[in-house]
């Protein structure tokens, strides 16, 4: 890790990966992480974890890396410290007005569960608790790229009983720790907590004008509460763009978007991904969010920055779109 954020110092943010990735794990760690995964049943995952993480708008931001056996242990830890220094987190690090030493990382080898299920689950503020998910290892729900299924339409899915024990988890979980937002999986007849956080975030944002009279109203499904109004500007992951005061519009809620969500008014999400990280940044932030928001029936499929006026409200999934006046 020192060697990654002196790489970033002397030389730009592309390098500190490079840099991590190129220095060889000491052979008695080395030795030691193959007993380890022996031990552990020969198959882990290997987990990035952060202290920053308690708060909602890193969710997402480290890597973790599955299905990992003796002979890839130590690349796998290796690759975890080197997520560090990607350039999503770099960018939410500099939007939290945080060094560079605030990057400690620890990682943890764990047995591999074959999950036949799993998701998130938020409680609500009145106590109620909604859960989502999906079918096998919900990685790919959580970063974006799976659509997935909420509540009923889960149960469905993956089981009534499966769903209100994912519940039962949640509430206790909040009882016991005062963590909101949990991870969950499936496996056996049983669900594993796979982690918590307190994901009750910054007062929401408010619109900022009061909605044009000419506008059309959009289906979308709720991801992070409250009220915004701005330009509508459509991005993508990495891009640099000036989103002070924006809507923001994304084809998928990926976590490389995160740091754009810094300066937002708001985000549209063209697909669902319910339960997804980027998600758990905007209602850390207090970023209102919406999903599976087809906005293209009104805009057209690319539409110019700053053409379209959207007003959102992230805990009721309610669009409105209309041109903008200049």
């Amino acid at each position: 890790m020192r060697a990654g954020a002196d790489a970033v110092l002397a030389s730009g943010l592309a390098a500190g990966r490079v840099a991590v990735l190129g220095l060889p794990v000491e052979p008695e760690l080395e030795a030691e992480l193959r007993a380890v995964v022996d031990e552990l049943g020969g198959r882990v995952i290997v987990r990035s974890s952060s202290q920053l993480e308690r708060d909602g708008v890193w969710a997402g931001a480290f890597s973790s890396v599955a299905g990992v056996g003796c002979d890839d242990v130590a690349n796998a830890v290796r690759s975890c410290w080197a997520s560090a220094f990607a350039p999503d987190p770099l960018g939410r690090l500099d939007a939290c007005e945080l060094d560079l030493e605030a990057l400690e990382l620890g990682v943890l080898v764990q047995p591999e569960i074959a999950l036949v299920a799993g998701g998130v689950a938020h409680v609500t503020a009145g106590g109620g608790v909604s859960v989502a998910g999906v079918r096998g290892h919900p990685g790919a729900l959580l970063s974006g790229w799976a659509e997935g299924a909420r509540d009923a339409d889960l149960a469905d899915l993956i089981g009534s009983q499966t769903v209100a024990d994912v519940a039962g988890l949640a509430r206790r979980v909040y009882a016991t720790l005062g963590d909101d937002v949990i991870e969950w999986g499936a496996c056996d007849g049983k669900v594993w907590l796979l982690q918590s956080q307190r994901g009750t975030g910054r007062p929401a944002a408010a619109p900022a004008t009061q909605p044009p009279e000419r506008s059309t109203r959009v289906p979308a499904q709720p991801a992070a509460p409250g009220t915004a109004a701005g330009p509508l500007l459509p991005c993508r992951p990495h891009q640099a763009v000036d989103c002070r005061g924006a809507i923001l519009l994304v084809d998928r809620p990926l976590p490389a978007l995160a740091p754009l969500l810094f300066g937002a008014r708001g985000v549209i999400s063209r697909a669902t991904a319910a339960g997804s990280h980027l998600a758990e940044v905007a209602r850390g932030l207090g970023v209102p969010m919406v999903t599976g928001c087809r906005t293209e029936t009104v805009t057209g499929p690319d539409p110019a920055p700053g053409a379209w006026h959207a007003v959102i409200d992230g805990a009721t999934g309610e669009v409105l779109l209309s041109p903008a006046t200049g």
